[in-house]
């Protein structure tokens, strides 16, 4: 937002828009964010196909197309903005129109605090008639499109989705989600309550929010499963009855063939009671030491936890989203298997570590049919399969065989996704991988064993062996290159009410080449107001260069009363020529209420508070930014405002070694902050 491209790809879609037949607006308004301290001028863009029904309850499909200051946004979120205009022309070109309404919405500022969709949300007429919302983002620039989170109530809207060719979905995501205190645009949306669907592909993360998520590594295959998914569910929903049927939540997956399974999360705690009798059969039938064979399943856990965990302590930089560091996991837990069997059945025998394992699993699969049902699927299904292949006479090989196939079917694309692609081979992520592996395995104990026969030492050692062959591949051949870089963001910062200025980061240095640059602390005293710098990301480490004379942002106090026990104070803020966003902190007094260009700031979403009242606007205005503070009478506050511009001054830049082609500009890219201070 603010920038020159932001209006060139503002007017292409526009364009675009209109060559297909419609008659789009631009939605411009202040949207103020409700996660997060962000506000800013907006200019959304709309576009609405009649249906049969014109006029009442729509299908409203998003896309964001702003980005990231440090690159082109073309998976995040150009791909998903080239898919919605291409639906809506393959909507258009249908020989009959749909039933109900679609409404297109390419937002503005969801990169800045989900701006666009705040404001659609508070003042757009258009927002009454939303029945149901699509939207679609990314968190990388390849992979298939993950249908990743839902609305309230989503058994409806995951049964519609049966119609998406090739859907990719899972409850358990939608539950991992909504624990996480990550957004996207349907987070200012579930404001209104709706049943909803949200698509990402996030596979290639490294080059997220970076300049290398350009055309040449998006992935067209995610390109065209974003819009084969969006076209299919824009028809479904639009042809279908508005509003949706109001239902619970569901449990559903898909499989191979048979597509997406979906029934009522109501049904998971009954499962498990099932899986309950079927391992208290299994202990009945084969009582063994099932509470020792427990305890040596659940002492193996931990120890492939901590193996995870303290191996992924030697990958980093591309080898932390690489399928080789997996595989260093999986193999070494799977030599650990091989290990903890052989050495456990000279104490409990092999029938008690199975049931001993069963039990394990039981566990597992009642506390999250308890406290999350949208996950238990993943342990249910394979416990039962399990639990039933002890019970069978004669076709016990082929029962153990299916439960295999439920188990890696169910389980080992989920912890890929949640290692690899989500968290990263490295502490949580690997621990994670880890402990789900030697799961996966203890359950098919009598598989392995079978396998592996009478050679489990040299099974076990092949396995280890492999595994550290993975491992020094990942910790020692893996290294940054163009297609898997390392990020880098530059500020230099000065403050009018000093002659100071600094170049440094925001957060931990990664690179030599950033180290070059910024150089480190070495007892290096920075002035109080460079606190401000480390807003962007971390603790700010700099070094002192000369001072480059900016402009500066400018306050105007505006008005300035007192009623009653409250202050009240108008102030109009303009940021300098090519600056993207205005930083605004009042310190010293408690801000009662606050408003910007007259539209109320509401804190009572915010994903995190400061002690300081905080605040970033976007794309200001020439007039400026408005900005009214409520604080006790007689109190006075510190205002810091800075302004930023994307770049640093040539004068500076032209004084630096040449980045390396792995090392590229992330998140905000490098950057230019001019601050100054005012007391009221």
């Amino acid at each position: 937002m603010g920038a020159v491209e932001h209006g060139r790809v503002r007017d292409y879609i526009l364009t675009e828009l209109t060559a297909l037949g419609f008659r789009p607006e631009i939605q411009k308004a202040t949207g103020i964010g409700t996660r997060y301290r962000e506000a800013g001028a907006v200019e959304n863009i709309l576009a609405r196909l009649p249906g049969a029904d014109s006029g009442g309850k729509a299908v409203l499909i998003m896309a964001h197309y702003d980005g990231v200051e440090a690159g082109s946004a073309t998976a995040d979120d150009g791909a998903a903005c080239a898919a919605l205009l291409e639906t809506l022309r393959a909507l258009r070109a249908r020989p009959r129109p749909p039933m109900h309404d679609v409404i297109a919405l390419f937002t503005d500022g969801e990169e800045s605090g989900l701006l666009g969709a705040a404001a659609f949300v508070r003042e757009h007429p258009w927002a009454k008639d939303v029945a149901v919302v699509l939207n679609f983002e990314a968190r990388g620039t390849t992979g298939r499109s993950f249908m990743f989170e839902t609305g309230p109530g989503n058994l409806d809207a995951a049964r519609a989705l049966r119609h998406a060719p090739g859907a990719t979905a899972g409850s358990v995501y939608t539950t991992i989600y909504r624990m996480l205190p990550n957004d996207t645009d349907l987070s200012e949306l579930a404001a209104l309550h709706l049943p909803a669907l949200n698509f990402a592909f996030a596979d290639g993360v490294e080059r997220y929010h970076t300049s290398r998520d350009d055309l040449p590594h998006l992935d067209h295959g995610s390109l065209q499963h974003h819009g084969s998914q969006m076209l299919a569910m824009a028809q479904t929903l639009a042809d279908s009855q508005l509003p949706r049927p109001i239902t619970g939540d569901g449990v559903f997956f898909d499989l191979p063939i048979v597509g997406l399974v979906v029934y009522p999360q109501g049904l998971e705690l009954p499962l498990a009671f099932v899986a309950l009798i079927l391992v208290g059969a299994v202990i009945f039938r084969e009582p063994g030491l099932a509470a020792r064979g427990a305890l040596v399943a659940l002492i193996a856990l931990l120890v492939a936890a901590a193996v995870g965990w303290t191996v992924s302590l030697g990958f980093h930089g591309p080898a932390v989203w690489s399928g080789i560091s997996a595989a260093c996991i999986v193999l070494l837990s799977l030599s650990l298997t091989v290990i903890c069997s052989a050495f456990a059945v000279r104490w409990v025998g092999s029938r008690g570590l199975y049931t001993g394992t069963l039990i394990v699993w039981l566990v597992v699969a009642f506390l999250l049919a308890a406290r999350a049902p949208g996950a238990s699927y993943l342990f249910i299904w394979p416990l039962l399969s399990a639990a039933m292949a002890r019970l069978v006479g004669r076709g016990r090989p082929i029962a153990e065989w299916l439960t295999a196939g439920a188990a890696l079917l169910l389980l080992a694309g989920f912890i890929y996704g949640v290692s690899v692609i989500m968290l990263g081979v490295t502490g949580t992520g690997a621990a994670a991988l880890a402990i789900v592996t030697l799961l996966v395995a203890l359950l098919l104990a009598p598989l392995i064993d079978v396998v592996t026969a009478s050679f489990h030492r040299q099974a076990a050692t092949a396995l280890g062996v492999a595994g550290m062959v993975c491992y020094g591949i990942a910790a020692l051949a893996i290294r940054p290159d163009a297609d898997h870089p390392v990020r880098s963001a530059i500020i230099y910062a000065e403050n009018v009410d000093s002659s100071d200025a600094w170049l440094g980061g925001s957060g931990p240095a990664r690179d030599g080449w950033t180290r070059a640059v910024i150089g480190s602390e070495n007892g290096q005293i920075m002035p109080a107001w460079t606190s401000w710098m480390s807003a962007y990301g971390g603790k700010f480490t700099a070094r002192q260069v000369k001072r480059i004379p900016l402009d500066s942002p400018s306050v105007a106090l505006v008005r300035d009363t007192t009623v009653g026990a409250a202050r009240n104070m108008v102030l109009r803020l303009r940021a300098p020529v090519a600056s993207t966003a205005l930083s605004i902190r009042a310190r010293g007094a408690k801000v009662i209420s606050a408003s910007i260009d007259g539209r109320a700031v509401d804190a009572s979403r915010y994903r995190y508070h400061t002690r300081d009242w905080v605040m970033q606007y976007w794309a200001v205005p020439d007039s400026g930014a408005v900005i009214d503070l409520s604080i006790p009478a007689r109190s006075h506050i510190e205002l810091d405002v800075a302004s930023r511009r994307p770049g640093i001054p040539q004068e500076i830049a032209t004084t630096l070694p040449q980045r390396p082609s792995y090392v590229v500009p992330s998140q905000t890219g490098d950057v230019t902050i001019s601050s100054k201070s005012r007391r009221f």
